[in-house]
């Protein structure tokens, strides 16, 4: 259960532990000329030209619709304080993901909890449409080198693996495939200069698990705040050995600073029960393609995962 729960949260491609710390128109006017037969009155009134619609229609389809979505671009910058605490081989794991298809009215973001609230309900959305047919494969590009993506799936793309200086902070990218460019297609998030309670970001597994997630409630605070940009806390409870996963919950609110996690979602756990805390950055937008037919959905994340125990 640890190892499905974290892989889902943390993107990890095997398995993954909780170790126990065993120490703790023109306006001119028209003159017509009308030459009459014989024998026919000619008037001195002038002849008017019969009326013209406005404008003409281009086409006998109805207009496209471009609300409808048929994508989304995602780039998620994770960073684990602790890789050896829950079984991931190194600090970083960024990665890059398109998905394109027929338009939708399904939504990406559908499994999102509303903002200023906590829910112990933690899902994904998952989004039914008809892939659409592209060719080649897209790339993402700020002001560097472009950030190619390979095949993973029916016209789906990702990348892992990225290092630390491919990822561009608070930069707007653009999206393109098969001779598409979608500019300013997305802008990405920065992280943070400083968390609290800091114990959570212990590296070694000797010490960590030390911050403490009080069940009477508990605060998070960072820095720097960024503005347009949701921040999520998820705390991932286990057993005091690591062995069973017990539950979690999530709280998400506009990127304040600070976020209270209150003792009602935190109670039913024991004392010194082990916790991974995700602390995620959250940039969710979207951007009319008229070349790609509708609109794409983006999800930038900034996700850093710490650990603590609960008192």
């Amino acid at each position: 259960m640890i190892s499905s729960f974290l892989v889902w949260l943390a993107g990890c491609t095997q398995d993954v532990s909780i170790i126990k710390r065993y120490d703790e128109q023109d306006t001119a006017t028209v003159v017509t000329v009308v030459e009459e037969p014989a024998g026919v009155e000619v008037s001195d009134e002038p002849v008017s030209q019969p009326s013209r619609p406005a404008s003409e229609p281009s086409s006998d389809q109805p207009p496209q619709d471009l609300s409808r979505v048929i994508g989304l671009a995602r780039y998620h910058f994770k960073q684990i304080a602790c890789p050896a605490c829950v079984g991931v081989p190194g600090e970083f794991d960024i990665q890059a993901y398109l998905k394109l298809h027929y338009p939708t009215t399904g939504d990406y973001f559908s499994h999102l909890q509303y903002v200023n609230g906590c829910t112990t309900n933690l899902f994904d959305s998952s989004v039914s449409a008809q892939p659409a047919s592209y060719s080649g494969n897209p790339s993402f590009q700020g002001y560097g080198q472009p950030i190619q993506l390979y095949p993973i799936g029916q016209n789906e793309w990702q990348i892992t693996g990225l290092y630390e200086y491919q990822y561009e902070r608070q930069t707007q990218h653009t999206v393109a495939i098969d001779g598409i460019s979608v500019p300013n297609a997305f802008l990405t998030v920065e992280g943070f200069d400083w968390i609290e309670p800091y114990t959570l970001l212990w590296v070694d597994p000797s010490y960590a698990f030390e911050a403490p997630i009080y069940r009477s409630g508990t605060t998070f605070t960072w820095g720097p705040v960024v503005p347009n940009t949701q921040f999520e806390v998820i705390i991932a409870v286990y057993s005091w050995d690591g062995s069973q996963f017990l539950g979690a919950v999530s709280c998400l609110e506009d990127d304040t600073g600070s976020i209270f996690v209150p003792p009602t979602y935190l109670q039913s756990f024991s004392p010194g029960s082990l916790t991974a805390v995700h602390l995620i950055r959250h940039r969710m937008g979207s951007v009319v393609s008229t070349d790609l037919g509708g609109t794409l959905q983006s999800h930038m994340l900034w996700e850093v995962i710490g650990t603590g125990r609960i008192e």
